[in-house]
């Protein structure tokens, strides 16, 4: 998949576990903070949005959910030809999804759900089983902070008191700032269920 990183191997060394995989390059964490202010023109935000979807329902096709996106999760290629090419990496979370003919036919089985919350969906915040909308919507809260430069609940480290803002949030408003087609995301993302595709 061109939106995953290459794997050479992995195996056991004495206790320890390892996984040989192909280099990357800084993350959009790493390469946001390197600008002032600390935040994306809509032009590098519509070309990573893109390709995140894109690497998303790469990911959602195989019967996979991320649950646990945030900007440090994607990063760019390490050489010349693949530096503008995102690549979605960090899937210590993941949850497989019970599928037929792509789609959910049963929930899958709870675990502990421990992303940063500042990205998670409000189902996640209320511990609800998560879909294929849930990481899009983790999507949308990262497009706007790396757009705006801050999401309203960045400073705040009460998870019930984030879950009121994005609740509070949910009206559009989080959006103000962004391009109508923004907004139309977002309703989509709303209105779909756990069993749909994106």
């Amino acid at each position: 998949q061109k939106y995953f990183a290459q794997i050479y191997g992995q195996g056991t060394h004495k206790k320890y576990k390892f996984v040989a995989m192909e280099l990357l390059g800084p993350s959009l964490i790493d390469l946001v903070n390197r600008k002032i202010p600390n935040k994306f023109c809509l032009h590098s935000i519509l070309k990573f949005g893109v390709q995140a979807i894109e690497a998303l329902q790469a990911l959602h096709k195989i019967g996979f959910i991320h649950r646990d996106l945030k900007p440090s999760n994607f990063v760019i290629g390490s050489t010349v030809e693949t530096s503008s090419k995102i690549y979605l990496i960090d899937f210590g979370l993941s949850q497989q999804l019970n599928l037929k003919d792509g789609n959910i036919i049963k929930p899958s089985t709870k675990d502990s759900y421990q992303s940063a919350f500042r990205y998670a969906s409000i189902n996640a915040h209320l511990g609800s089983e998560l879909g294929r909308n849930d990481d899009l919507m983790s999507l949308i809260y990262i497009l706007v902070e790396l757009y705006t430069g801050s999401l309203p609940w960045a400073n705040i480290i009460d998870p019930d008191e984030v879950l009121r803002l994005k609740e509070q949030y949910q009206d559009g408003s989080l959006l103000a700032f962004m391009p109508p087609e923004f907004k139309q995301f977002e309703d989509h993302i709303l209105s779909l269920n756990i069993k749909q595709q994106n």
